[in-house]
């Protein structure tokens, strides 16, 4: 019996310490586990981090740079932001609508991934892409109004479609006080019957009369020769020295000799269009109506032509607004641009600006003219444009001002902008009612 109690004594003890070494085996175990685990859930937890602070990031950048773009092309009077907003809202309509949709799917990522400021960020990426159809449906509403068929590819595409053509010749068309003026000829695309005469255009380069080139609006010259046109892309001397009595002169010399080279290239002079860029612009119509009042002659003799339409893009009419106003886009401003170009200010010379703004030369019979212009350009004030319009009506003159709603200066140098599509149709409905490609020899 005690051999039994001791036994069962015994095989307790062995139990219970079994059952002991048992559980601790297990504990260790768990513990062994649980470290495993925790180190799991560290690494599951390091990851996210690590993810959503990336996403979270890229949802605040792109959200931040769709905003400030939305909020200059609305509020265009705000210094720096309204004319940073205006100008890519010139160009990439679209673009920054799906810009601000990319800022949202991050936004839904990064909150998703438990970002803690995510929710504001995602707010502001909803207000500000819902702000950016503001300016595309006012530029869909312009093109509907105006009968313009939008390509919404070409649009996302930005530049012209085709390879870049060079042009078909370039010659030297005078030499003025040792400075060789040379030209670009861009030949009609289209095939003529040889009893057909194209219809000549000069076009004059932007730059602001101190910079640019012949032919920096190549895209025009292109679209121009495919309609049937022959383009002749010409120089002018810039600045400096000041220019504002020998730049329209230039432009009138290339006139004289595009004329005397009718035969050569098979146009009709007295049908020639005038055409220009910002300074090209305003050049064309200083020519356009200098001619007939004397205020402009040729600078290498020869006689030319009266044009038979204008064509002027953004053009300063009064330039002496510019300087009144103080308009500029950012270190470009209208008063750098007005002392290179005439010397100093209006009050200086009041005659210089009077010689060289169209708004002075307006007068019955002047040939038809198409001016078109963003509504926020920030270098030459859309409200000249208005005047000059006025102007034009009151003395009888055919013309029509195309309002590209935020645009800003130079918003057609983007081929494919809804302004630059805008602005096309315009001027083939223009040129089809006043000066067709083509005439009857």
């Amino acid at each position: 019996m005690m051999r039994a109690m001791h036994g069962s004594i015994f095989g307790t003890s062995a139990s219970r310490g079994g059952r002991e070494g048992a559980d601790a085996a297990s504990d260790r175990a768990d513990t062994a586990l649980g470290a495993d685990v925790a180190l799991g859930h560290r690494a599951q937890r390091f990851a996210p981090r690590w993810q959503r602070r990336l996403v979270t990031t890229l949802a605040a950048v792109v959200t931040l740079l769709v905003f400030a773009i939305v909020l200059g092309a609305i509020c265009s009077f705000i210094p720096w932001l309204g004319a940073f907003g205006t100008i890519l809202e010139s160009f990439f309509s679209l673009h920054i609508f799906l810009l601000g949709a990319i800022g949202i799917a991050l936004a839904l990522w990064a909150l998703r991934l438990g970002g803690g400021a995510t929710t504001v960020i995602l707010w502001v990426a909803i207000a500000s892409t819902g702000c950016a159809m503001i300016p595309i449906g006012a530029l869909a509403g312009a093109a509907h109004r105006a009968g313009a068929s939008i390509s919404w590819w070409d649009h996302l595409r930005v530049s012209a479609p085709g390879p870049t053509a060079e042009p078909n010749q370039t010659l030297a068309f005078a030499t003025v006080r040792g400075k060789t003026l040379r030209a670009d000829v861009y030949l009609p695309g289209k095939a003529g019957s040889a009893l057909a005469l194209s219809a000549p255009v000069v076009m004059i380069h932007g730059g602001g009369f101190t910079g640019g080139t012949r032919s920096m609006g190549r895209d025009w010259d292109r679209w121009l020769a495919s309609r049937g046109y022959t383009v002749f892309d010409v120089d002018y001397r810039l600045d400096p020295p000041v220019t504002w009595n020998l730049a329209a002169q230039d432009v009138a010399c290339a006139m004289a000799w595009v004329a005397s080279h009718a035969g050569a290239y098979n146009i009709a002079p007295e049908r020639m269009l005038v055409a220009g860029q910002s300074a090209g612009g305003g050049l064309a119509m200083q020519v356009g109506y200098g001619l007939g009042d004397g205020t402009v002659t040729s600078s290498c003799g020869g006689a030319a032509p009266q044009p038979a339409a204008i064509f002027a893009l953004y053009p300063p009419d009064d330039l002496a607004m510019a300087w009144n106003l103080n308009t500029g886009i950012g270190p470009v401003s209208g008063r750098v641009f007005n002392t290179g170009y005439i010397g100093g200010s209006p009050e200086q010379f009041p005659e210089r600006y009077r010689a060289v703004s169209p708004i002075f030369h307006v007068r019955p019979g002047l040939p038809p003219t198409l001016i078109a212009a963003g509504a926020h350009d920030h270098l030459v004030p859309f409200g000249g444009h208005i005047e000059m319009v006025d102007k034009l009506n009151a003395a009888g003159v055919p013309n029509e001002l195309v309002k590209v709603p935020y645009g800003d200066h130079a918003y057609d140098f983007a081929w494919g902008s809804l302004g630059g599509q805008i602005t096309r149709h315009a001027v083939a409905v223009f040129l089809a009612r006043y000066l067709p490609a083509t005439t009857a020899r």
